[in-house]
């Protein structure tokens, strides 16, 4: 067992604490490990009540993508504030709703025209494009993968893979998902490795196949699916909350090459990969595919809530294709609100001309320094991610990938907890991910010097445990 005990909890955060237990739905998700209550934030540092600063290496779970409160996107905000706060976009013109479109189309890979749809939320993305999908194909089957979260909605859920509690007592869900194996090389479901699994493997598509994928192909539709039956297949191209999991260059070439065999259409989960954070606008740049949509949340706006749905014109505009889906067949009331368009168009701006770069740069050197410290720290087991998208997993011991147990304190904290609470002590907001691993998500305005500072606590936290295994 480890020694540790939680943070120790100032009586001004108490009772705000209290207070929101009193009221609040959400309050017991919230980790006791982090009794942090915000009063400012800027840049890549949190203020709490107390005075106390915090670097942050989670963003918000990816959402400050350009730092807390950017001068730039705050004044934007203001001066959008000033002349309208809402407009209905489906019913209604604003000139940002457009030029936040236009740039989204620009953006966004392959040279098929693209139309634009803003929800509200991320989750609200999976809604759409599930509609979109079933509506073109007029299919009712969907594929996604073990370890994926795709939001709390019932698509989100249902698409959802992660966490039993994000799916228990809520049934029944959203017919005929069916979940396959995505490619944790790290800790491969077929017990496999990589690059080995590889070989005697046929070509498809114009790479090897992956063992993984053959599980699709050879035992879902032939055992369960009817490919000819699917109208999409969900993925994020770098799993977020299932461990910051890269996968190999050749998973998503194979479900290109399979949507388009079979007519289905891929739908990329960006929602926290995407916008720069990978160092490329999208993290499925890295892999050179194409995907029929694009979900995007989170990050677009640098913290006010918005989302967007970058799809193929087909698929969106019966003008375009009959099969599309009819208007009025979808739609909502704040999408697109003209604040947090405002916001999301200089954010991309700042993410262009600076932070893209940076995240690739600073990205890089955190990756660097951290696949140093596996070599001396036993407890690193892998470092795996893309841009300022990085995981790192604790096992017990990196030789035999041992994992740590689910309780490793006395009054049954799990290793993630107690990390988030050691770097809580030190001043670094932190949060896991998977089974095992801790993310690295931070601002993407984040300096090497602020990089330098947050590894420098992840080593001694990472020398405490192994002092006390």
């Amino acid at each position: 067992m480890i020694k540790y005990q939680s943070p120790e909890i100032p009586e001004e955060v108490r009772k705000i604490i209290e207070r929101d237990r009193k009221v609040m739905y959400g309050a017991h998700t919230k980790t006791p490990e982090i009794p942090l209550v915000v009063k400012r934030a800027k840049g890549c540092w949190i203020e709490d009540i107390t005075g106390k600063k915090y670097l942050d290496l989670c963003a918000n779970f990816c959402v400050a993508s350009t730092g807390h409160c950017h001068p730039a996107v705050v004044r934007a905000i203001q001066e959008q504030a000033e002349e309208v706060l809402h407009v209905g976009a489906c019913d209604f013109y604003h000139e940002a709703q457009i030029k936040l479109a236009e740039k989204l189309v620009e953006i966004t890979p392959g040279n098929e025209p693209k139309k634009v749809f803003y929800p509200n939320t991320g989750a609200e993305c999976l809604e759409a494009t599930m509609k979109m999908a079933k509506y073109y194909t007029k299919r009712p089957k969907v594929i996604s993968f073990f370890g994926a979260f795709h939001g709390r909605t019932y698509a989100g859920m249902t698409l959802s893979g992660s966490k039993k509690v994000q799916r228990a007592g809520f049934g029944p869900l959203i017919p005929e998902v069916y979940h396959t194996l995505y490619p944790y090389c790290y800790r491969c479901p077929l017990d496999k490795k990589y690059p080995e699994c590889k070989e005697g493997e046929p070509e498809r598509y114009g790479v090897k196949m992956l063992p993984c994928v053959r599980f699709l192909t050879d035992e879902i539709f032939e055992r369960l699916v009817d490919p000819y039956e699917v109208a999409a297949i969900f993925v994020e191209p770098i799993q977020g909350e299932g461990g910051y999991i890269v996968p190999p260059p050749e998973f998503l070439k194979l479900l290109r090459g399979i949507c388009d065999e079979f007519g289905i259409i891929l739908i990329a989960d960006e929602i926290q990969c995407g916008l720069g954070r990978t160092g490329k606008w999208w993290a499925v740049e890295h892999f050179g595919i194409v995907p029929d949509a694009i979900c995007i949340a989170k990050g677009i706006a640098s913290g006010i809530p918005m989302a967007a749905v970058i799809a193929k014109a087909k698929f969106m505009d019966p003008s375009v294709d009959k099969n599309a889906w009819a208007y009025a067949s979808h739609g909502n009331t704040f999408g697109g609100n003209p604040v947090a368009c405002a916001a999301a168009l200089v954010t991309i701006e700042l993410i262009e001309k600076e932070f893209m770069k940076n995240a690739k740069e600073v990205g890089d050197f955190i990756i660097s320094e951290l696949k140093k410290m596996q070599e001396n720290h036993r407890i690193i087991g892998d470092v795996r991610g893309l841009g300022l998208m990085i995981g790192f997993e604790l096992v017990k011991d990196k030789e035999t990938k041992e994992p740590f147990p689910p309780q490793v304190t006395k009054d049954g904290k799990n290793i993630k907890e107690v990390f988030m609470g050691m770097a809580f002590k030190r001043g670094l907001i932190m949060e896991g991910c998977g089974k095992s691993a801790m993310r690295i998500s931070p601002p993407l305005s984040i300096t090497k010097e602020e990089a330098q500072k947050a590894l420098e606590i992840i080593e001694d936290i990472i020398t405490e445990i192994e002092k006390e295994i």
